[in-house]
C-alpha cells in the first residue's frame, strides 16, 4: 500500500483523525469464537425476522436489501419492528458476544491518534482503548452528549460515536430520517464535526463507498473546502476509476488501495503505516 509522506506526517503529529467503519470490526470474533459482528446487510436481514406478519412488507424490505438500498430498508424495518424487541436484538448482536478487538483496532490504538470517529454501534474499540497505554487516557463522546468540546480541549484521547452506541439502542442512528433528526436536535455536535473535517486530515478505514454510513457522512459534512490537503480513503483496488475521480472532485478524497478481498494484506499495509509513523515520532520526540 502506498502511504503518502504527508499523511504519515499528519498522523505522527496527531493532526489526522481516523474514521472507523464497520469493516474495522469485521475481523473481530466473540470470546467463544463462534460469532462475528454483522455487516449492514446481515444486520438488516436479521431484523426482518422481528417483524410480525406483514409478509408483503418483508418482501419489499428483502428486495431493497438485495439492491443495496440499505437506508430505505432500514427505514421500513424500524417502523415495523417492536422497539423493545429491537433494543433486545441490538444488544444480542453487538454487545453480548463480547467481541475481541480486530487487527485494525490494535493497529489504530498503536497509532495513538488524538481523535477517532466511528459510526459503529459496537463497543469493541472503546473497550479495547480502556486497556491501552495512552498516558492521558480515553473518553467516549456520543453525538447526544455535551462534553465533546471539553474532551477535545484536554489531553485526553477522544472516541466520537457519531451514530450512537449499543449502550443505548434507542439513540442509535439507523435510518436517514433519524440522522437528519439528530442533526436538528443536536446542532452543536454537528457543527463541531463539520469543523473537525475542515481543520484536520481524515483517514477513513473500514468503509466501502456503498456503505450507507459513509454516504450520510459525505453527503452532509462539508469536507469540500478548498485545500491542497486531501482526505484519505482506504479501499480495495477494484473501485471504478470514474468513481474515484468523481469522489476526488466532490469530496477531496484520495484513495489508498489494497488488493480487494485480501484483508491480511490490508492489515500488513496498516502495520507498515504504523512503523512509518513510529519512525517519524522517534526522530521527532515532540510529535
Amino acid at each position: 500500500m502506498n502511504w503518502p509522506s504527508s499523511l504519515i506526517t499528519e498522523i505522527a503529529h496527531r493532526r489526522c483523525i481516523i474514521f472507523l467503519g464497520s469493516g474495522a470490526s469485521a475481523g473481530s470474533v466473540s470470546y467463544d469464537g463462534t460469532k462475528k459482528p454483522p455487516d449492514w446487510g446481515e444486520f438488516l436481514k436479521s431484523l426482518i425476522e422481528l417483524i410480525q406478519n406483514k409478509d408483503e412488507d418483508k418482501k419489499v424490505i428483502t428486495s431493497l436489501i438485495e439492491k443495496d438500498k440499505y437506508l430505505e430498508a432500514a427505514e421500513v424495518i424500524y417502523e415495523l419492528v417492536q422497539k423493545a424487541d429491537y433494543n433486545k436484538f441490538v444488544r444480542a448482536e453487538f454487545e453480548l458476544p463480547k467481541f475481541n478487538p480486530s487487527k485494525i483496532h490494535e493497529i489504530v490504538l498503536e497509532l495513538d491518534p488524538k481523535i477517532v470517529i466511528t459510526t459503529n454501534y459496537d463497543k469493541i474499540y472503546d473497550n479495547y482503548c480502556t486497556q491501552g497505554n495512552a498516558v492521558d487516557g480515553y473518553n467516549v463522546s456520543k453525538y447526544y452528549e455535551q462534553h465533546l468540546i471539553s474532551d477535545l480541549r484536554s489531553p485526553t484521547r477522544t472516541i466520537i460515536k457519531a451514530h450512537g452506541c449499543v449502550s443505548d439502542p434507542s439513540k442509535m442512528i439507523l435510518t436517514k430520517s433519524q440522522y437528519f433528526k439528530a442533526r436538528k436536535e443536536h446542532p452543536n455536535f454537528y457543527k463541531i464535526l463539520d469543523a473537525l473535517f475542515l481543520t484536520h486530515t481524515i483517514l477513513f478505514i473500514g468503509y466501502s463507498l456503498n456503505d450507507p454510513d459513509i454516504q450520510l457522512i459525505l453527503e452532509n459534512v462539508n469536507i469540500t473546502a478548498p485545500s491542497d490537503h486531501p482526505h484519505y480513503f482506504v479501499v480495495g483496488d477494484n473501485l471504478n476509476d470514474i468513481l474515484k475521480k468523481s469522489n476526488k472532485v466532490s469530496y477531496n478524497l484520495d484513495f489508498i488501495e489494497y488488493p480487494a478481498g485480501k484483508f491480511d494484506e490490508l492489515n500488513n499495509g496498516l502495520y507498515e503505516l504504523l512503523q512509518k509513523v513510529q519512525e517519524v515520532r522517534v526522530s521527532n520526540p515532540s510529535a
